[in-house]
């Protein structure tokens, strides 16, 4: 059987109206739905479009890949967030051991360096610490009511 434009476009608004919103997931369910599609003998569009969401496992199992995805994206977001502030602590802990160590020594550029760590301390990592806490804890709600 050969697919119009109108029977792919039927088939990209279903997954749409199902709440499949990932792009990747999107195209991959297209292909696989098409493909079984244009693989059916017969001539009727809507009894072949019906088997092949059937073999697929139906919209609740596409949901399911939707959610899932969607929690592994959280999950990634929080340790991306995770490692950059722990990349900006490190940093901003050895710059201001390294202006202590020049005031120490009474070296220049001491009091830029102290100025400039203590600069990022206020203002960049207690802000994103502050924010991660958030962030982490509208994620933990959201993970927590998806397994209730």
């Amino acid at each position: 059987m050969t697919l119009t434009d109108n029977n792919i476009n039927y088939i990209a608004t279903n997954l749409e109206f199902y709440e499949i919103k990932d792009v990747d997931l999107k195209e991959d369910l297209m292909d696989h739905i098409c493909t079984h599609i244009e693989c059916y003998n017969g001539t009727d569009f809507e009894k072949a479009y019906q088997e092949a969401i059937e073999n697929l496992g139906g919209y609740a199992s596409f949901q399911l890949m939707q959610k899932e995805i969607n929690e592994k994206k959280l999950i990634q977001s929080f340790l991306a967030r995770k490692r950059a502030f722990y990349l900006l602590s490190t940093f901003n802990i050895m710059l201001l051991a390294l202006g202590f160590l020049f005031k120490l020594n009474q070296w220049p550029y001491s009091s830029i360096l102290l100025a400039s760590g203590f600069g990022l301390l206020i203002f960049i990592i207690i802000p994103f610490a502050l924010y991660n806490k958030y962030k982490h804890s509208t994620q933990k709600l959201i993970l927590l009511n998806k397994k209730l």
